[in-house]
């Protein structure tokens, strides 16, 4: 986690200074890359040595998948497959919320909807909310803790709609038992608005960008550019997804 923090840091900073531009990515560049250990995972550790503890609620070192982009399916494939390894090793240790909606992001942001849907099952169905909906850290409500009431929102987006500022990902990880629904006036990272609405038979996805641009376009039918106009609402239409 901290060395995807710090190049991440670094990248951001050389954006905003471009007099130490040079400097700073040269500096990104003599971290030290992503460790993949014996068995094909992502290493929690970069430090040789070091294994992992795969029975533990936190997931840190996937931080280069959720929330960064660093790591994903289109640009950095053998990094994704790698993380998604990792995710699969990991045990839920004591059933913390945090811990099974965590993984149900990162599951999320690589594709998995059937295991998003798993992770949100084990908070769903635990005994973890008050009837303030307050939640607990903990199941049968053991813990007064504010992780699952403030992380349920971000799950539902995430597997539902992904964006970066050039790119838009529709319905990249929905569980097969959500045939239905609606995502209504979630905000892209390209500066728009999304309604989506889907059914077992069609998705639409309504986008209302702030600003020219284009971006790329994922869905389970392939990949295509999409170029939105200041202004102007933007309909979708996916007859197969």
């Amino acid at each position: 986690m901290d060395l995807s923090a710090a190049r991440h840091a670094l990248h951001t900073a050389a954006d905003y200074h471009p007099g130490d531009a040079d400097r700073l990515r040269a500096l990104a560049d003599r971290l030290p890359p992503h460790r993949i250990n014996d068995d094909g995972a992502l290493a929690e550790w970069a430090w040789p040595g070091l294994e992992d503890t795969y029975d533990h609620r936190h997931l840190s070192h996937l931080y280069g998948v959720w929330p960064l982009d660093e790591i994903n399916p289109y640009d950095t494939p053998d990094l994704a497959a790698a993380a998604y390894r990792a995710l699969e090793l990991r045990g839920a240790e004591n059933d913390s919320a945090h811990g099974h909606l965590h993984h149900a992001l990162i599951a999320a942001r690589l594709r998995d909807g059937e295991r998003v849907a798993h992770a949100l099952g084990q908070v769903l169905k635990g005994d973890f909310f008050h009837a303030s909906l307050m939640s607990a850290h903990y199941p049968n409500r053991r813990t007064y803790n504010a992780d699952a009431a403030h992380t349920l929102p971000a799950v539902l987006i995430e597997m539902l709609v992904q964006s970066t500022p050039d790119r838009l990902v529709l319905l990249p990880a929905l569980p097969d038992r959500y045939p239905s629904g609606q995502l209504l006036g979630v905000r892209t990272r390209f500066g728009a608005a999304l309604d989506l609405i889907w059914t077992p038979q069609q998705a639409t996805a309504v986008l209302r960008p702030t600003r020219s641009h284009r971006v790329e376009l994922r869905t389970s039918s392939g990949t295509e550019p999409l170029d939105l106009v200041a202004g102007e609402d933007h309909v979708l239409r996916l007859e197969a997804w």
